[in-house]
């Protein structure tokens, strides 16, 4: 029996604590009971295994980026939604460098019966698409525009959040010509 009052929820959460301080290669069923103070046992009421608690962090984390980025983006269009998408996803990875990484490492199989991770995904994707539209870029090149963007910033960010740029200078304005270079790209995105 699980503790009174201890929900999936509170376990996904504090597993992103501890993956946020700790890097997600540090998570156990052990140490994430220890950090609840429950006994390990206790732990398999809300999560079946260590992978399906990296996958439900995966989707935690799919869910909350999607909403992050629809908000930033609202109202918004062209260069403006695309710079406040990826202001926000930045943000998000400098807050959740852990959750982040192990999101983007338990990721499901995309042949994978998930609906709620590929029902999270489509939407976190739609976001995105939604962003670059604003260029007039429509399928079948929207697709590859879309992937384009989501490349630079998950390769810019990961860089980033493992210490990658060793030079002690603010990364800033390095984000901001790396975007300023996707909104030229988008802007000249070849139409079919």
């Amino acid at each position: 029996m699980g503790r009174p009052g201890l929900k999936r929820a509170a376990v996904v959460e504090a597993a992103g604590d501890i993956v946020d301080r700790e890097g997600f290669g540090n998570l156990t069923m052990a140490g994430l009971a220890k950090w609840l103070g429950v006994a390990l046992p206790s732990l398999y009421t809300h999560v079946r295994s260590l992978e399906h608690l990296r996958r439900e962090l995966a989707l935690v984390v799919t869910e909350e980026l999607s909403r992050r980025m629809g908000e930033a983006i609202q109202g918004r269009a062209g260069r403006d939604a695309v710079f406040a998408l990826a202001g926000a996803y930045r943000d998000y990875v400098l807050r959740c460098p852990g959750r982040y990484a192990m999101a983007m490492a338990a990721r499901p199989a995309p042949s994978e019966d998930d609906a709620r991770y590929r029902d999270a995904a489509l939407k976190c994707a739609g976001v995105v698409y939604s962003a670059v539209r604003g260029y007039g870029v429509a399928e079948p090149a929207l697709t590859d525009a879309a992937r384009f963007l989501r490349a630079a910033l998950h390769g810019f960010v990961s860089i980033e959040t493992q210490g990658g740029f060793t030079l002690s200078q603010n990364l800033s304005p390095a984000f901001d010509a790396l975007m300023a270079g996707v909104d030229r790209a988008l802007a000249s995105w070849p139409r079919p």
